[in-house]
């Protein structure tokens, strides 16, 4: 029986009309000014979301599969995502970036109590599958900069809810 990792938070009846106007459970953008992607999950989160985040940044002709990635997990609610679920996940992207030689930098931000357990088993089975990323978990954008080396500009290219804390720059 596959071991599922559930969690949630009770949501208000303003969130959750915000949830539903969210057409897709994921936003991604390629932000060819800072060379990186930047992807944006909403709601709860299933091992299809990452497929179809797959598909949708190769449709951007400025993706490039070594380029930095954002992934903004401040705004999900719940995970459902099984164990098997995630090892076939991060062994065909492990075939996908066979030719990757330096790390490609992995960055989630929004460490929340409901993501928490999620990205500790994605980050150990990518580790365990020898998938090359240079993984880091942080609370907002500014450690997003500093750790990505960008200008504090920077910002600018991203949604407008990144900039909450411009400030602390």
């Amino acid at each position: 029986m596959p071991v599922h990792l559930k969690t949630h938070k009770t949501v208000s009846n303003s969130e959750q009309d915000a949830e539903k106007e969210n057409k897709l459970p994921i936003s991604v953008n390629v932000i060819p000014q800072l060379g990186l992607l930047h992807n944006v999950y909403f709601g709860r989160v299933t091992i299809q979301d990452f497929e179809d985040q797959k598909k949708q940044r190769t449709k951007d002709t400025a993706f490039k599969m070594a380029m930095p990635r954002v992934n903004d997990l401040s705004q999900v609610t719940e995970v459902d995502i099984g164990f098997n679920e995630l090892l076939a996940h991060a062994q065909k992207t492990g075939k996908s970036l066979s030719k990757i030689a330096d790390p490609i930098q992995l960055v989630m931000v929004g460490d929340n109590p409901f993501t928490a357990t999620a990205v500790a088993m994605y980050e150990n089975l990518y580790a365990a599958c020898n998938i090359p990323f240079e993984m880091h978990v942080l609370r907002g954008y500014p450690e997003v900069l500093a750790t990505l080396n960008l200008p504090e500009d920077s910002l600018k290219y991203f949604p407008d809810f990144c900039r909450e804390e411009s400030h602390l720059l």
